[in-house]
């Protein structure tokens, strides 16, 4: 055979649980564990406030999008958040959400991992009994 796997080599994701005892927590949880992932969040300051309105389909889909849409304002507008407020609608379709950081800087801030995307892998929002948690997988 001509190649061989190196499974060993490269590390290409993250995977992470939150937990909440709220859909809105929820969210919050997992914006901040995505922030983490990316950037030590003691080293974002809040100078810059920005608001998401984001609709969907279903609960999955919603917090796809919501992670899906922080990882490409980090792509497209080079921002990064240390902070998350989110308000799920009753109905779980949609979501408003304020998010406070800056613009990215490497001389200062401690930038630990860049993420690509959400996967599917794995992922998947659910209600236990008085707690809801959400598996998120991330492609680095």
């Amino acid at each position: 055979m001509p190649f061989r796997y190196l499974p060993d080599i490269a590390l290409a994701d993250i995977a992470f649980e939150a937990v909440s005892g709220s859909v809105n927590g929820l969210f919050e949880s997992s914006a901040l564990a995505l922030s983490d992932i990316m950037v030590d969040p003691k080293t974002v300051r809040q100078g810059t406030t920005r608001k998401v309105k984001i609709s969907s389909d279903d609960l999955d889909t919603l917090l796809y999008d919501f992670l899906t849409e922080i990882i490409v304002l980090k792509d497209v507008d080079s921002l990064l958040f240390s902070e998350a407020k989110v308000r799920v609608t009753a109905d779980h379709r949609s979501l408003e959400a304020t998010m406070k950081g800056e613009p990215i800087d490497r001389e200062r801030q401690v930038l630990r991992n860049d993420v690509k995307a959400v996967t599917m892998h794995m992922f998947g929002v659910r209600h236990d009994h008085d707690r809801w948690k959400a598996t998120v997988v991330l492609d680095i």
